[in-house]
């Protein structure tokens, strides 16, 4: 009996892991970017603008007055700001800007308009420490466009969902991973048998597994309640507060301030007076945004947002009205209540933003790690099919699986470097320009996986494919060089290295990728009729004849 369940447990780790394999990856290879999502925002447009370091006379109300002068905004929607710091010199507005429709125009032009458009539009400025408004940033998404791949794999709407449920059966194979290495799991801890191909790839696996249990726990679970928080939340509303929603949110610790609108417009003036009182309130805290509710209108309030980094994971926030300067909510103690501070804990460990770099490195290379180990559990499933009988196997399900392992996986890497490549080399006024770059990194992974299908000789393709893609990421730090030399260095004499970091980012993974196809290279000295020929013999053969029988030896 436990040899039989072991067995059925193996099975479904197996299967499991399989399943949700070419996901994950992308998933965990995103998401290790990410972790210096910041820099990758400044190393793709901090170059093309010159900021000033006067942080210090940075003005709320001048920025706010300058955008009110050139944008009409948007009442009912968001206005948030992100205020410039030492570290992240050149910041962010985002709101939304009022658009002509219909009704706006007299009857004699609005005939005209064949159909109601939007009444409004998101727009995303870029400002420097002294308040001037230096571009649209917009044109500057390549961060965010990797983190959304992260957490929602850009599908609309059901895209979140659908990374929690493949974040759920990631957690079921950690577990089953655990309970089939548990009687082993000390006495095997440092094998790594480095002889058979077979044993190579299990060590490989079940090492970097062991070692980064801790890592993958806490991503999966911290991922679960991120992509899932709506299923809990209805679960427990209509379990433990009988679908009163009202009662959830005041159980944990949401305050809602919200102030009826009077549509009464007024200027939206004194923030910077505001700031130092909400600075003098909130103590020791680094205020990095705000956000204005209801802007232009007399019911406008103001919210002041910053991390204590003198505890851990510790955010506070005070809210004013603004006409009036009157209180609204304070908070001292993570939002003064668990759940909401509970989460926020688990934010930062998710996010890895407690610790500086040295811990986002560590997490980089233990995200890394995880992609070794999705890698490593695919090609022991598919080493143990190709030991099968001929009449056992599915072929087009085993070629799939290859093209899945390959273009997915190593498709996904080559994405991204084009995908860095185009945020370098394309015009920064191209029109939706974040978008083009976009559409091409899907482009690139979806034609690496449409070749991967029809490729026969997948090491061979792999060991190339590997070469190609590290070739493209040692060409941007080249390029970044080539054309914005004399920008960089400004920026490393102001003491900004986001640059060079992303650049040691890209060169390590491109080393990877060459030494890994090296070793393909290495190991792919084949025999056809039984009789060794070059790589380059055995292409000519597989043009002419069609790809005969080839054996490889490891």
């Amino acid at each position: 009996m436990k040899r039989d369940a072991l067995k059925a447990l193996t099975n479904a780790h197996a299967w499991v892991g399989l399943i949700i394999s070419t996901i994950l990856f992308i998933i965990f290879f995103a998401g290790s970017l990410s972790l210096f999502r910041e820099d990758i925002i400044s190393w793709e447009r901090d170059p093309y603008f010159t900021v000033s370091d006067d942080v210090e006379n940075f003005s709320f109300d001048a920025l706010i007055s300058q955008v009110t002068q050139d944008y009409k905004v948007h009442t009912h929607g968001y206005f948030i700001l992100q205020r410039p710091t030492a570290e992240q010199p050149s910041s962010n507005i985002y709101f939304e800007e009022e658009i002509v429709t219909q009704g706006d125009l007299g009857d004699e032009q609005d005939s005209q308009l064949e159909d109601p458009i939007d009444d409004h539009i998101d727009k995303h400025l870029i400002i420097s420490p002294d308040g001037t408004i230096l571009g649209d940033g917009n044109a500057f998404d390549w961060g965010n466009f990797l983190y959304q791949l992260h957490y929602n794999l850009h599908i609309p709407e059901v895209g979140l969902y659908f990374v929690g449920v493949v974040t759920l059966f990631f957690f079921v194979a950690l577990l089953s991973g655990v309970v089939i290495h548990w009687r082993k799991i000390i006495s095997k801890f440092f094998q790594y048998r480095k002889d058979g191909n077979k044993d190579k790839l299990l060590d490989a696996h079940n090492l970097i597994g062991v070692m980064g249990l801790p890592f993958h726990i806490m991503y999966a679970f911290s991922g679960l309640v991120f992509n899932l928080l709506i299923v809990y939340q209805i679960s427990y509303a209509v379990a433990l507060y009988g679908g009163d929603q009202a009662k959830l949110f005041k159980a944990a610790g949401v305050v809602d301030v919200h102030i009826e609108e009077t549509n009464i417009a007024v200027p939206v003036q004194g923030i910077d007076k505001l700031y130092l009182t909400a600075k003098e309130s909130l103590g020791e805290v680094d205020i990095t945004r705000i956000s204005i509710d209801h802007f232009g209108d007399e019911s406008a309030s103001v919210t002041f947002r910053g991390d204590d980094k003198s505890q851990f994971s510790t955010r506070k926030e005070v809210t004013y009205h603004i006409a009036s300067g009157r209180e609204l909510y304070l908070t001292k103690n993570n939002y003064d209540n668990d759940i909401r501070g509970g989460l926020a804990v688990i934010a930062s460990l998710h996010f890895g933003d407690f610790a500086g770099y040295s811990l986002r490195i560590l997490f980089f290379i233990l995200g890394i790690g995880t992609c070794y180990i999705i890698l490593t559990g695919n090609l022991m499933w598919l080493q143990k099919r190709a030991n099968l009988r001929s009449e056992k196997q599915n072929k087009f399900g085993l070629r799939l699986v290859k093209a899945m392992t390959t273009g997915g996986f190593i498709g996904t890497i080559f994405a991204t470097a084009v995908g860095f490549l185009c945020a370098r080399l394309l015009p920064i006024d191209l029109l939706n320009r974040s978008d083009v770059i976009g559409q091409i990194f899907f482009a690139c992974l979806a034609l690496s996986l449409i070749t991967s299908l029809f490729i026969k000789a997948q090491k061979q393709f792999s060991a190339v494919f590997l070469k190609i893609t590290a070739l493209a990421l040692a060409m941007i730090p080249v390029l970044d060089w080539l054309m914005l030399s004399q920008a960089i260095v400004v920026m490393f004499k102001a003491g900004h290295f986001d640059v060079l970091i992303v650049e040691v980012m890209l060169l390590s993974l491109a080393l990877c990728c060459w030494l890994v196809s090296s070793k393909l290279f290495s190991s792919a000295e084949a025999v056809v009729n039984d009789q060794p020929i070059s790589l380059n013999q055995l292409a000519e053969n597989s043009i002419a004849e069609g790809m005969p029988s080839v054996k490889v030896i490891s």
